[in-house]
């Protein structure tokens, strides 16, 4: 049973339900009896309903791509190709081919596709008994063992001639090697069924591979297939329409949407007005559209409609003459119209027609073929008819190649085959069928009045003592029919019919009945998919005392009692969910462990029990966040996940249920690489889930939340754009008055609302809150989950307030948020952001209005938000730096000192606690430093180092370049006022260490990695070489994210997407992480690739000094790092500031736009005119920077030039420092310029500087070349035999660093 939404909170994990079958059928001697799986005369224990579709044609085959089911890699058995010799298909073998196929097949067909070209088989048809198509002809394969080969298998519809390609069932992309691998070894392709699909035509290909002399070489070999036509070339159009048509057709099929059996009726039409008289598909045509017009007659039950399918059948018949090979399968098409035409009017005429088209069908058939069974069903089913019309439709013919094949003609037997086919196989049409046949058992059985007479007292009481179980068991089986169809197809009144009807069934059986507490069941899990769809409280009480009864009445010991503990349990949790009375929670796991523990291993509905009660304890964990109830889950989902195959219907739902525990786990403990695999996880369930069914809107709005909760960390707007997009999807497919309707909009609104905060844009802002309202609307008072709602909007209107200055919203702000704090029971685990959010309305209130008892309730809060909060929630941080702001604010209002100081030990809380969001505990290093420096706190240095530390983790090498950089942008005036800090204290060399850790977060990794492999590799190879091939593809995988949309799509080799690309770079970016800290638990690597102490930097100076310049707000400094000096050179810089060094980059931006304006001497002439010039600048900067630098290094003896590398921050990076001197005609001769000096370099960090442990001289012989490009200089002519290209949009020569890295690095 696939049951529909249960109410989730945004950051819960829903219950999901058991898939135990809740509508067993019994017949006869079945009554009672166990559902004893791989029994064909059992019903299934789950019901399948969902599954991919199998589309026609061309219109949906590039969706339909299949892997084989054993994706083993070539044995190295194929060897290179001599130059004479060629590869040549001789033989294909396809197994199953029509199993699962809903269509009566003509014949089956391969299309091997390369170079550009298509090769197609001969059209061959199958056997019932063995299902195997045989292929013989020489095909050649590209010479190249890489070289890609595609093969197709086709299902035809007409055996010759052929209109359009028939049907898509498989479809392989594989390489040359792996075809002569499997080929040498004598190995098939094996496939998976389709996703959502129990079975699937064809199990296996095998392909046989021949090696020959190549055919120029050897005149004698037999010669190839000729190529079909080319892989471009255009299909006409009457092929496109019949290929549309069937395609719409099989969505009918599959879903039963009525638009797309009119969608295929208008395409057959087109293909048969495109055929002249005499086309030789004329024929095909007409019978695909008899086919589809058949189909609507019955939809819509108007017998008149039948009159032109039944021409149009008759004049495709006369085309099709005896000896033709598609006149059996016309013959069986004219005769079901004949019969249903039979079943309205009752003409024996019609019956007798039928019936003799049917035995020529069976003449001219051989008996191990399709059509001879279908023809023999269709005259056994239509023997049962004669009694009482019975609605059906074409597509009882369905599947007759089962295991199973019907040979009962009692219909209430059939029904029950039917159903149990249609759990297997969910061809809606067996459903259909079922239904109608279950209907007429049901008349068949009512009471005739006029027994009355002919029976005296004693015969009417034996008669209803017989016949009343019995009528009751047919009831049960109709109602679990309407019940699937409800599930599959979402019709209210399915459902009502379904509840109805059980009722009948139950008032029939007599107490102690054997079959009682099915039917009992039954109509407990129709009440409460009734809830789940309407959200009416009573029925779920009502379902939740049904299923208690029927536990009550199965004995312990009993097969069955597994089967209703957990509907019982369900039922349970659902109830949780919606009063939120843990006791309700407590008694559904404890009714789902006995569950699990009472079904035996193997038994199918295990998994069911498995996902409900690891569903159930992380709802438990939800309210009560104990730690070892999330463990539990996680470790009782991953079995149940694990147990799922592939391809069966419940997949989406284990992986639903397993993505929401690791989504869970990484909310409670912070590991990304949990988040990552929920994303995956969830939205494999999406895709998984068929459009239109009824849990597809659900597993979109999990994605969802793990798409936020993935910006939330990491900042990535694809994220945040692809959850607003997937809950779009969700909201869509949500009936209104669907209960999970309030869900969706309360997600949406929430992903607006951040959304809002990180772009701004005011209409964001007022979809969250539109949205919110409507959420809360849709709520009932009493619903477990009204205060997530209450607090969304609260939080909106008060960002509203924010930017709008309306006090209104702030009121209104303040009651939500009070409503959702009244509302929140005393256990619930999230009680904390309740009082947290009031808390900040009402700060937000204080500073709008100054009333200090408004302060002093939003302290109260903030502290039972803290006190409710325990060590390591990853929540504390921001509830801490909550309360610390509050503390603040009553600092400044009355001035208490004892304030502030609290204030800084909260905020140091919060910045030092290792698990929390990176952006709160770096938020709080700010609070806490600012604070700090307001007072001149002894905690200052501590909480620069705090910040500083945090900075890698802001930008994590899993984000994007442009990213990281961003993220870094908040962590530029940290390093430079913590350095300046460093130096009020006297602490030079932390300085340094420091600067060098801020600058070199992004730089130093690759430089660091290429220093210290080669220590890594002698002492631990296997995880020096892991180390290495993790980075180059992180490397690899980080340039191909900052490609653009087209050069990503132009370069790309394979069908990967930029998303995927992102997802496996941030995957290999946490297994490096994993990997770097097993090797610091090595002796000897603890600090591996982290930060080094100045001791350890100053050996990098090796080339020659290394000046760090360094703007704070409160004072510029150079610090000189040499590499035999212990320590650092300190040089103050007096005459320099930060608004000094600022205003100097400011010039210097003024002299060159001047020189790109149109000056085009190096004077800047425009620039120089408004009183700016380079010499005044350059001067500055001699005056200011170089010349205190030099006499610090006592150079002062001219033209005995040193290495210098400089090292600017903030404003600094911008500055010419190796052009800086006095340029005046007084000023020529040499010692006024830093170039009569010093030779200047520039580098990013010190660390880029480091020399490998054990360098390699370079040979004295070997030839080594430095190229550095140099612009013409003034009054010198061009170098001969080269030419200056000039690009006006260069940086200047002579700044070496990147126009992104001197933005950030900064």
């Amino acid at each position: 049973m696939l049951f529909t939404f249960p109410e989730q909170a945004v950051d819960g994990t829903r219950q999901t339900p058991s898939t135990s079958n809740p509508y067993p059928q019994h017949t006869g001697q079945e009554q009672g009896k166990e559902d004893k799986p791989g029994s064909e005369d059992q019903p299934q224990d789950g019901t399948q309903f969902s599954g991919s579709v199998q589309e026609q044609g061309k219109e949906k085959q590039s969706d339909s791509e299949d892997e084989p089911r054993d994706q083993s890699s070539s044995s190295g058995s194929a060897m290179h190709l001599d130059e004479n010799e060629e590869m040549i298909i001789t033989n294909i073998r396809a197994t199953d081919v029509a199993l699962g196929l809903r269509r009566l097949p003509a014949g089956f067909y391969i299309m091997v596709c390369h170079s550009g070209l298509e090769w197609r088989t001969e059209n061959k048809p199958s056997s019932v008994n063995d299902d195997v198509v045989e292929w013989s002809g020489s095909i050649p394969l590209p010479s190249g063992l890489s070289a890609i080969v595609r093969l197709e298998l086709y299902a035809s519809f007409e055996f010759w001639p052929m209109l359009g390609t028939g049907e898509c069932l498989r479809k392989l992309t594989i390489a040359v090697e792996q075809v002569l691998d499997r080929n040498a070894n004598g190995v098939p392709f094996t496939f998976f069924a389709r996703d959502g699909i129990v079975v699937s035509p064809c199990s296996s290909i095998f392909v046989t591979i021949k090696r020959s002399k190549c055919r120029r070489s050897d005149p004698s070999a037999p010669r190839d297939l000729v190529p079909f036509r080319s892989t471009t070339e255009p299909r006409g159009e009457l092929e496109d329409a019949t290929n549309k048509g069937h395609g719409a057709l099989s969505r009918y099929r599959k879903h039963g949407g009525k638009k797309d059996l009119e969608r295929s009726i208008t395409a057959f039409e087109w293909a048969l007005g495109a055929c002249p008289p005499n086309h030789p598909c004329r024929a095909a045509a007409q019978s695909n559209l008899a086919m589809a017009k058949f189909i609507l007659c019955q939809v819509e039950d108007r017998d008149v409609s039948l009159e032109v399918p039944l021409g149009l059948f008759r004049t495709a018949l006369v085309t099709r003459p005896v000896g033709h090979v598609d006149r059996p399968s016309t013959l069986i098409h004219l005769a079901m119209v004949h019969f249903a035409r039979f079943e309205k009017r009752r003409d024996e005429v019609d019956g007798a027609r039928g019936e003799a088209l049917l035995r020529e069908a069976m003449e001219l058939s051989s008996t191990g073929s399709h059509e001879n069974r279908a023809a023999a069903f269709l005259l056994r089913l239509h023997a049962g008819r004669r009694v009482d019309p019975v609605h059906a439709s074409h597509q009882s013919l369905v599947e007759l190649h089962s295991p199973s094949p019907i040979t009962d003609d009692d219909p209430r037997n059939l029904g029950v085959h039917l159903l149990r086919r249609f759990q297997r196989f969910g061809d809606l049409a067996d459903l259909q069928q079922a239904i109608a046949l279950l209907q007429r058992s049901v008349r068949s059985s009512v009471w005739n009045a006029r027994d009355h007479v002919e029976l005296g007292n004693l015969g009417i009481a034996l008669w209803h003592r017989f016949h009343r179980p019995n009528k009751a068991k047919y009831l049960n089986n109709l109602g679990s029919s309407f019940g699937m169809r409800f599930e599959r197809l979402g019709e209210l009144k399915d459902l009502e019919e379904t509840i109805s009807t059980l009722r009948d069934a139950v008032a029939l059986y007599p107490h102690g009945h054997p079959d009682k507490p099915d039917c009992l069941g039954n109509l407990g899990l129709s009440i409460q998919l009734r809830f789940d769809r309407l959200g009416q409280l009573s029925d779920l009480e009502d379902s939740i005392s049904t299923l208690r009864e029927v536990v009550n009445l199965i004995p312990y010991g009993h097969t069955d009692r597994p089967r209703y503990l957990g509907n019982l349990g369900n039922s349970l949790a659902t109830c949780f969910q919606r009063l939120g009375k843990l006791s309700d929670l407590e008694d559904a796991i404890s009714t789902l462990r006995l569950a699990v523990d009472l079904c035996p291993l193997g038994h199918p509905s295990k998994l069911g029990y498995l996902r409900q009660l690891g569903d159930s304890v992380g709802l438990r964990f939800r309210h009560l966040w104990q730690l070892s109830d999330l463990e539990d889950a996680i470790l009782i989902l991953r079995d149940a996940d694990n147990l799922t195959p592939r391809g069966h219907p419940d997949k989406p739902l284990s992986l639903n249920s397993f993505g929401n525990s690791l989504r869970a786990r990484f909310e409670r403990v912070g590991e990304l690489s949990d988040l990552e695999r929920s994303v995956s996880m969830l939205r494999d369930a999406a895709v998984l889930t068929p459009h239109g069914h009824p849990q597809k809107p659900l597993h979109l709005t999990h994605l969802n939340i793990s798409l936020i909760a993935r910006f939330n960390r990491l900042g990535e707007l694809s994220d945040l754009e692809e959850a607003i997009s997937t809950l779009r999807d969700a909201l869509e497919l949500t009936p209104h008055d669907h209960p999970h309707k309030a869900f969706c909009l309360h997600s949406l609104g929430n992903s607006f609302f951040i959304r809002f905060r990180h772009l701004g844009e005011p209409r964001d802002l007022e979809n969250a809150i539109l949205m919110s309202r409507d959420a809360i609307d849709l709520t009932p008072h009493d619903h477990l989950q009204k205060h997530y709602r209450l607090n969304g909007l609260g939080n909106s209107l008060i960002t509203r307030f924010m930017h709008l200055g309306e006090l209104s919203d702030l009121e209104n702000a303040i009651l939500a948020h009070r409503g959702a704090a009244d509302l929140i029971p005393h256990s619930h685990a999230k009680r904390h952001d309740c009082f947290a959010n009031l808390g900040i309305s009402l700060i937000t209130r204080f500073e709008c209005l100054e009333k200090l008892s408004d302060l002093e309730d939003a302290i109260s809060l903030f502290s039972n938000a803290v006190n409710l909060t325990p060590h390591g929630h990853p929540d504390r941080p921001r509830h801490l730096t909550d309360l610390g702001m509050s503390f603040v604010s009553r600092f400044k209002r009355l001035g208490e000192l004892s304030d502030l100081e609290d204030a800084i030990t909260l905020y140091s809380l919060a910045a030092s606690t290792p698990v929390g969001p990176v952006n709160d505990r770096f938020h709080a290093s700010q609070k806490w430093i600012s604070c700090a420096r307001r007072i001149r706190h002894r905690s200052l240095l501590h909480a620069y180092a705090t910040a500083i530390a945090i900075l890698p983790q802001l930008a994590w090498v899993g984000l994007s370049l442009k990213h990281r950089y961003t993220e870094l942008k908040q962590g530029t005036d940290v390093v430079r006022e913590a350095a300046a800090t460093a130096l009020d204290a006297g602490l030079p060399e932390t300085a340094v260490e420091w600067l060098e850790q801020g600058r070199s977060i992004v730089w130093g990794e690759l430089f660091q990695l290429r220093s210290s492999h080669e220590e890594l590799s002698s002492a631990h190879p296997d995880h020096a070489r892991r180390l290495l091939d993790l980075s180059a593809a992180l490397d690899s995988a980080g340039a191909t994210r900052e490609k653009s949309l087209p050069t990503f799509l132009e370069q790309a080799q394979d069908s990967e997407t930029l998303q995927q690309v992102a997802d496996r770079h941030r995957m290999l970016a946490i297994k490096r992480d994993k990997l770097l800290q097993e090797i610091r638990r090595f002796p000897g690597f603890k600090r591996f690739l982290l930060q080094k102490d100045f001791s350890q930097l100053r050996a990098s100076a090796h080339s020659g000094p290394v000046v760090f310049l360094n703007a704070a707000e409160s004072r510029c400094d150079a610090l000189v790092v040499l590499a035999d000096v212990d320590h650092v050179i300190h040089v103050p810089l007096p005459k320099f500031n930060f608004q000094r060094s600022t205003g100097l980059r400011n010039v210097l931006g003024k002299l060159l736009h001047g020189r790109d304006m149109g000056s085009g001497d190096r004077e800047g002439g425009q620039a120089t005119r408004r009183g700016l010039s380079w010499e005044s600048l350059l001067s500055a900067l001699w005056s200011g920077v170089v010349k205190l630098v030099l006499d610090a290094l006592a150079f002062s003896d001219p033209g005995d030039l040193s290495r210098i590398f400089w090292c600017p921050t903030g404003p600094f990076v911008f500055l010419p420092f190796h052009a800086a001197g006095l340029y005046g005609t007084q000023h020529s001769s040499p010692g006024h310029k830093v170039f009569d000096f010093v030779i200047s370099s520039y580098v990013p960090t010190l660390s880029i500087l480091a020399q490998p442990p054990n360098p390699r001289v370079a040979s004295s012989s070997g030839l080594r070349l430095l190229v550095v490009p140099q612009p013409p200089s003034d009054g010198q002519d061009h170098l001969k035999g080269q030419r200056w290209l000039k690009n006006p949009h260069a940086p200047p020569s002579w700044n070496p660093l990147s126009a992104l890295s001197r933005k950030y690095l900064g």
